[in-house]
């Protein structure tokens, strides 16, 4: 149930690995943000889920809210370094790893409300399935015996004595925020869905950077303020205006 929402994701992190050498950060961050979209479609048409104009309106701002929090974050990049516009390797692969969030978000939300499946468990499933899906290339690297100069997943399975250089006790820290971060997600999955979830996902992103302003002194920049406030509007005007069917409003008529 959970292994092709995996491979979803897994190749969706590839792709966007390969679309973010070839495309402006700009560019790249507004195409990436459509996913919010993507899963909202996704959900249309696996599970029948309707939303209503201003909805859709408060999604079209959270939109925008991402793209400011992104563009705030990159604001110190060099423009002049950054690559041109590739359709086959720059807009190709963000679309389709888009279209991928949202199908994965959608699968894996419906295998969690529909199917009544334990989030905890979904959660270490795709977590499964997802290393397993990304230690293909190495596997197959081998098999076939390409060269390690050729290939940096046989690179990697050459050198297993390595993996840990380097690490430390405090390496597992990230490592198990990660881990709650994940099972906290599949909470929020399954009980409100991956719409809400995604509402959740850029409010923690602009607390995130009001947290580092605090803690390290650093000055906001404006768009991280104007970000707060569509993201607060937003999920007010997605909260008060639910879909409702034709016929339960002609009742309440």
């Amino acid at each position: 149930a959970s292994g092709l929402p995996a491979c979803t994701y897994a190749v969706q992190n590839v792709l966007i690995q390969v679309a973010y050498q070839h495309l402006p950060s700009i560019v790249f961050n507004l195409i990436n943000q459509t996913k919010l979209l993507s899963a909202a479609l996704f959900l249309y048409f696996l599970m029948g889920t309707r939303f209503s104009l201003q909805q859709c309106f408060a999604m079209m701002m959270l939109l925008g809210a991402a793209v400011l929090l992104s563009l705030a974050k990159d604001g110190g990049a060099d423009d002049s370094a950054a690559p041109a516009i590739s359709v086959e390797l720059g807009l190709v692969p963000v679309l389709l790893a888009s279209l991928l969030s949202g199908l994965g978000s959608a699968l894996t939300q419906r295998s969690m409300q529909q199917h009544k499946r334990d989030a905890a468990l979904v959660t270490m499933e795709l977590s499964i399935y997802g290393s397993l899906f990304l230690m293909l290339p190495a596997v197959w690297s081998t098999i076939v015996k390409t060269p390690v100069s050729e290939s940096p997943a046989a690179n990697a399975l050459a050198n297993l004595d390595k993996v840990f250089e380097g690490c430390t006790y405090y390496t597992i820290i990230p490592v198990v925020s990660n881990a709650l971060g994940g099972l906290l997600v599949g909470t929020v999955t399954k009980h409100v869905g991956g719409v809400l979830k995604s509402f959740a996902l850029i409010c923690g992103i602009a607390f995130t950077a009001f947290v580092e302003s605090s803690v390290y002194g650093a000055v906001l920049p404006n768009e991280v303020f104007i970000a707060a406030g569509l993201v607060a509007t937003s999920m007010a005007i997605y909260s008060s205006f639910p879909y409702v069917k034709k016929e339960a409003k002609a009742k309440t008529e």
